[in-house]
């Protein structure tokens, strides 16, 4: 049995608490804000639960199928308790038992917490947060962390501590203070940010699809509708952080006057009214933080997960599946972290570029297009087309998938991360139609269905 510290409870840190506790272990979760209330209704957590912590709590989710199937495997009875909340439970096509759960992220969060709280093996400290790292002596030459530190000085000691803190964590600074050396880490800003409003169908209607992704490309800006729970949707839109226009979409009524003109958005909002003005998330990056470097871990008995360790572009909804990714491979393989803690730090971070890196290496990739898009298109200049091979073979999958079921369905389990870029690129019925596509046709773009950027500027300004 292995006695866990984990640092935050946030979607990864809930996740690794349940995963370790189902397999025995005793997990310790230090948590900031406080608990929902226990018999808070789905909307009363959206409205009222306090996640200051979580910046993007409000923001829309995708919760994909590769998300639903490791909970399926892990903890089916999340599922069910988020589905009885008002989550719809949509199969993905050509993929078996997997499925998008279309819900709110504070609904989801919300039922995870509670079943969290009532585990055996699991105890939540709400309002409480780590101050720092304890360590004694070393583990194959780096600072062993046993423990964590709380404001008042109490310490808790750990076999394991698991950093899942999210996009604030200190672990810098921690370990710098552990005197470890710094984390080795690659990161992109976006160069963007989301612009996200609530609405909710009137009594009677029902959304006009709800397979996963729902999105929409202009040349400055891409849209998605996150479908929900309880007849919740948000639509969130992409924002050059250079556009003199972001300000405007925040006044009175002008981002719902724009998404008026827009055919992806305009059935959803005919069937709907506003739960709330847009609001902003910005200062997106996609960053990855490693403890080892060279293949030699910079600490031992300290492990990051979640956004702690992996950051992606929001759009894709890719940071809760990776998140349950780490948290069951970490459930799975903890009682090594004992024995070997430096150990362990090598062989998770092997894991890790074995099983995400392709997942974050393509997200770079895909950011860094997205970005010169967007600002081509603010600018009124010419869309480039697409760079990489990934994108060039999604923007011809995209086309194709408009008239034939069979690779549209193909599309959406890689959308769901059901299977992986390259898996996609070699697959057997998709690929020889992608690439006829790509010798008749050139380097393809979706038809742009939507105001042009002139009309845009009328609407938002007028």
């Amino acid at each position: 049995m292995t006695k866990i510290v984990v640092i935050g409870a946030g979607m990864g840190g809930l996740a690794t608490a349940l995963f370790c506790a189902r397999r025995g272990h005793t997990v310790t979760v230090l948590e900031r804000d406080d608990r929902p209330k226990p018999d808070a209704s789905a909307d009363e957590d959206f409205r009222s639960w306090e996640r200051a912590g979580v910046p993007h709590a409000r923001q829309g989710h995708n919760f994909l199928g590769l998300s639903s199937r490791v909970m399926r495997e892990e903890a089916p009875d999340v599922l069910d308790a988020v589905a009885a909340r008002g989550a719809p439970r949509v199969p993905v096509p050509g993929a078996g038992e997997d499925e998008n759960l279309l819900s709110r992220r504070l609904v989801y969060e919300g039922a995870l917490r509670r079943i969290v709280d009532a585990e055996p093996g699991v105890e939540v400290y709400p309002g409480t947060s780590a101050e720092g790292l304890v360590t004694r002596g070393e583990a194959a030459g780096v600072p062993h962390v046993v423990g964590v530190r709380l404001p008042g000085g109490e310490e808790i000691a750990a076999d394991l501590v698991v950093d899942a803190a999210g996009r604030r964590a200190r672990s810098d600074r921690w370990l710098a203070e552990a005197g470890c050396r710094a984390a080795v880490e690659t990161a992109q800003p976006c160069g963007f940010h989301y612009l996200t409003q609530h609405f909710r169908l009137r009594e009677g209607e029902s959304f006009p699809r709800s397979t996963v992704p729902i999105y929409a490309k202009l040349d400055y800006t891409k849209l998605v509708v996150f479908a929900a729970d309880n007849g919740c949707f948000q639509v969130s839109m992409t924002v050059a952080t250079g556009d003199p226009l972001r300000h405007r979409l925040r006044e009175p009524g002008v981002y719902q006057r724009f998404l008026e003109t827009v055919p992806l958005t305009v059935p959803w909002l005919e069937r709907s009214t506003p739960m709330d003005e847009p609001h902003p998330m910005a200062r997106l990056e996609d960053r990855w933080r490693r403890l080892v470097s060279g293949g030699v871990p910079v600490v031992a008995g300290y492990l990051l997960l979640g956004d702690a360790a992996m950051q992606t572009n929001p759009a894709f909804g890719r940071g809760v599946p990776l998140a349950f990714l780490q948290a069951r491979r970490l459930a799975e393989t903890v009682e090594a972290a004992r024995a070997d803690p430096a150990g362990f730090t090598v062989q998770f971070d092997e894991w890790a570029e074995q099983h995400l890196g392709v997942w974050f290496n393509a997200q770079l990739a895909s950011s860094r297009e997205q970005r010169e898009h967007i600002e081509a298109g603010v600018r009124g200049e010419p869309v480039p087309p697409a760079s990489s091979r990934v994108s060039r073979f999604l923007d011809a999958l995209a086309v194709l998938s408009e008239e034939q079921p069979d690779i549209d369905a193909v599309q959406l389990q890689f959308f769901n991360m059901l299977m992986t870029p390259q898996a996609l690129l070699s697959h057997p019925v998709a690929a020889p139609r992608v690439h006829d596509h790509l010798r008749e046709h050139g380097d393809p773009a979706a038809p742009a269905r939507g105001p042009d950027r002139a009309e845009f500027e009328r609407l938002v300004t007028g």
